[in-house]
C-alpha cells in the first residue's frame, strides 16, 4: 500500500513542477515583459528646440496630441505642410513648426453645448521628442490644450512606440 501513495505524491510533483515551468514561461513571454513603469504625468522635449513640457499619459487616447495655436495648413511642391506655434500657459518659449502634414484626423468632440460638430479635423505631423533618456518620433494631432493640464498627450500608438505601462497612481517617475 505505501508503493501507491509514493506514485501519487511524484505524479503531483511532477505536475506541479510543470505548472510552475509553464507560469514561468506565460510570464517570460509576457508582452508585459519588455515594458516599463510610467507615472500618468511625465517629462518630455520637445526636439529639436529642446522645450521641456509636461505629457499626460492615456491609455485611453489612440493618439497622441501636442497644444498648438496659430495652425496654417498650406501646399508647398504639392504636399500638405501645416506651420503652428507651440503655446500653452505652461511654456515659456513659443516656437514655432513647419513640417509635413502626415494625415487628417477626425477627433470626436467631447460633450459639451456649445459645440454644434460632432468630430473636429486635426493635423497631424511627426516630431521628435525624448523621453526617458530616448529620442522617439511620434505622430502627434495639433489642436490648443491650453485649457488642459499638460500641452501633451501621449495616447497607445506612442505609449506602445515607447514600451510604457501606465501607473494612474504615480507623476514624474523619470529621474
Amino acid at each position: 500500500m505505501k508503493i501507491p501513495r509514493l506514485i501519487n505524491s511524484f505524479y503531483i510533483l511532477i505536475l506541479l513542477s510543470l505548472m510552475l515551468f509553464l507560469f514561468g514561461l506565460i510570464a517570460f513571454l509576457s508582452p508585459a515583459r519588455d515594458k516599463f513603469v510610467y507615472g500618468y504625468i511625465e517629462p518630455v522635449v520637445l526636439y529639436p528646440d529642446e522645450i521641456p513640457l509636461a505629457a499626460k499619459l492615456d491609455t485611453g487616447a489612440v493618439t497622441s496630441s501636442l497644444s498648438a495655436k496659430e495652425i496654417y495648413i498650406y501646399k508647398k511642391n504639392g504636399k500638405d505642410y501645416v506651420r503652428f506655434k507651440v503655446s500653452h500657459p505652461d511654456i515659456k518659449e513659443t516656437p514655432e513648426y513647419d513640417l509635413p502634414v502626415t494625415r487628417i484626423v477626425k477627433i470626436k468632440n467631447r460633450a459639451n453645448k456649445e459645440i454644434s460638430k460632432k468630430y473636429n479635423s486635426r493635423p497631424v505631423v511627426k516630431i521628435p521628442i525624448y523621453f526617458d533618456g530616448k529620442l522617439y518620433n511620434i505622430m502627434v494631432n495639433l489642436i490648443d490644450r491650453s485649457h488642459f493640464s499638460t500641452p501633451m498627450l501621449l495616447g497607445r500608438e506612442a505609449l506602445d512606440k515607447i514600451n510604457a505601462i501606465v501607473d494612474s497612481t504615480a507623476i514624474n517617475t523619470i529621474r
